[in-house]
């Protein structure tokens, strides 16, 4: 968990595991960022094995506590509704999002209803156990997958709101009230308390703040003393059920936990023999199989390639037409290629569009239909929508869609997936690098079991000024090129480069290249592939572009 509210962005410090106190100093984190390896030291560290954890309040929330049922009441009917609330062992906590133009102290006074914990303040983290044993944990409310989206801004009225209803209430504040009014409000204050299992301490500590004019602090602590004795003899048998309730879950914990140590150490049992240290067995090099390149140095079986450019550079025509290259066994673009099997996935055209595209690449190349029939397969993300992961509760898992897949590529014999665009195959966040590395290893998968290839095309960035482009510009988390075996950057001629080839500036658009690349399996090629970008009419009149090599522009450009 606190993992998780880390990778989220929350500032987040161990605790001690009684006392509601970070275990570092941690004044520099209330405007610093805690870094990754300090979050390794802390949650491998023995040192904070058995530790809690807290958020630093301020920074991203802003966290009204409400301690009591009528604080909970309260917020419910006075403050916005927001989807993120951790129960607490004794009410909740409410989160609200950080007003920059609004900045907000933390408070924490022992005689409010309500605390509000902000700058300069910390709460126990969701995932954490308090002293009695109940977990920090979120309230998950049906329809929400991800409580920590919609959580509304926090607005200066909610601070008025709270300063208001933490006023004294008792008859110091009331005037005229009545002492039958004092009494009654301090029964239900008390017996409140005792439902909740605050103990008789706690509930008399509050007891001075209630002390009227002409009544001594020893007074009013014996009237709360009798109030506590009467509500425990009142409810005796609701909190002797109450306390067997907690028994019988503590029991129910001890025998959960015992079962999955026993579960646990079988696991190692039978994984002791499997991991075990390897001795390195070579032999002949010469009888390693070799890498199984599907596709020049690009498309190799069993994992997974990416190629990342700018929109109108022609990374959608460069893939299908290498589709139909590989499915005739033709070296359109110059790259030798046995026939293959291969699917195309575009997720965004409809099916239309992509005949009209494969009509224009089979018309420029003169290619029969015998050719390609029943190597090249081709499906529209239009009609039938491919999403292979997606969110539940907040995390990712797998569609059964993913397993479909698996299934036709291995009935079919497929060499290699196309997957236009990478974005859209998925559900997940685009910016979450954990979730990105989980659908980009899932793609890995199916191409390890599938025996197969599988190409994601991807979008970049916008550029910054003064900056190169590369495929580190792959738009969203690192992690889909940091999986990928082979990253591609397909770059449009700049009119520089047009003069230095004695290309008119005004067709210098037509062409692209690799600008450069990552390759995980072998160094990077030094050579940088042009093509050519033409316009081919078909037989209904449409104008397709066409992608094909740039003949000789290599050699004109050294």
């Amino acid at each position: 968990m606190a993992w998780d509210l880390w990778q989220r962005g929350l500032t987040v410090l161990p605790a001690h595991p009684i006392q509601k106190r970070p275990l570092v100093s941690w004044e520099r984190y209330q405007v610093e960022e805690v870094s990754e390896d300090l979050m390794n030291y802390w949650t491998s560290s023995a040192k904070f094995a058995e530790c809690n954890w807290a958020l630093v309040t301020g920074k991203e929330y802003v966290v009204v506590d409400a301690d009591s049922l009528d604080a909970m009441i309260w917020v419910d009917n006075n403050l916005p509704w927001t989807p993120l609330k951790v129960k607490t062992s004794r009410g909740k906590h409410y989160y609200f999002r950080v007003n920059p133009h609004c900045p907000v102290k933390s408070s924490a006074n022992p005689d409010s209803k309500l605390d509000v914990r902000g700058q300069g303040g910390i709460v126990i983290a969701p995932g954490s156990i308090h002293q009695s044993g109940k977990t920090y944990e979120i309230e998950m409310e049906t329809g929400i997958d991800d409580p920590f989206e919609g959580i509304p801004i926090w607005d200066s009225t909610f601070q008025e709101k709270i300063d208001a209803e933490n006023k004294p209430t008792n008859v110091v504040a009331i005037h005229g009230a009545t002492q039958g009014g004092w009494h009654e409000r301090m029964i239900k204050e008390v017996a409140s308390k005792v439902m909740r299992d605050y103990t008789d301490e706690e509930i008399l500590a509050e007891a001075p703040a209630w002390t009227e004019p002409g009544y001594t602090v020893e007074e009013t602590l014996e009237e709360f003393q009798v109030a506590i004795d009467g509500a425990r003899k009142k409810w005796a048998r609701e909190i002797e059920q109450a306390t067997a309730r907690k028994e019988q879950q503590a029991l129910e914990r001890a025998m959960q936990e015992e079962q999955r140590a026993v579960e646990q150490a079988e696991q190692i049992a039978a994984l002791k023999e499997q991991y075990k240290p390897a001795p390195l067995l070579i032999g002949d090099p010469a009888k390693l199989p070799p890498r199984e390149w599907v596709y020049g140095r690009h498309y190799i079986r069993r994992f997974v390639s990416v190629t990342v450019a700018a929109g109108g550079t022609g990374k959608t025509a460069l893939t299908l037409t290498e589709a139909v290259a590989m499915a005739t066994g033709k070296p359109l673009l110059g790259v030798e290629t046995e026939k293959r099997n291969v699917w195309v996935w575009n997720i965004e055209d409809p099916l239309e569009e992509l005949q009209r595209r494969f009509a224009g690449i089979v018309q420029h190349y003169g290619i029969k239909e015998e050719e390609y029939r029943g190597s090249l397969f081709v499906n529209s993300g239009r009609d039938n929508p491919v999403s292979i992961a997606t969110l539940e509760n907040g995390n990712p898992i797998v569609t059964p869609i993913a397993q479909q897949l698996l299934e036709w590529i291995q009935e079919h014999n497929i060499d290699v997936v196309i997957v236009d665009p990478f974005v859209s195959s998925h559900s997940l966040g685009e910016n979450d690098n954990k979730q990105i590395d989980f659908v980009t290893k899932l793609w890995a998968k199916i191409a390890d079991l599938g025996n197969c290839s599988v190409e994601l095309v991807h979008h970049v960035r916008k550029a910054q000024p003064g900056q190169s482009a590369s495929y580190g510009d792959a738009r969203g988390a690192s992690a889909l090129t940091d999986a990928a075996r082979h990253v591609r950057r397909l770059q449009r001629m700049t009119a520089e480069e047009a003069r230095l080839a004695g290309i008119d500036e005004r067709e210098f658009w037509q062409y692209s290249r690799e600008a450069d690349s990552k390759d995980n399996l072998a160094p990077p090629s030094r050579d940088s592939s042009w093509r050519k970008m033409v316009s081919v009419e078909i037989a209904n009149g449409d104008s397709i572009g066409v992608m094909e090599p740039g003949s000789g522009l290599m050699r004109l450009m050294t």
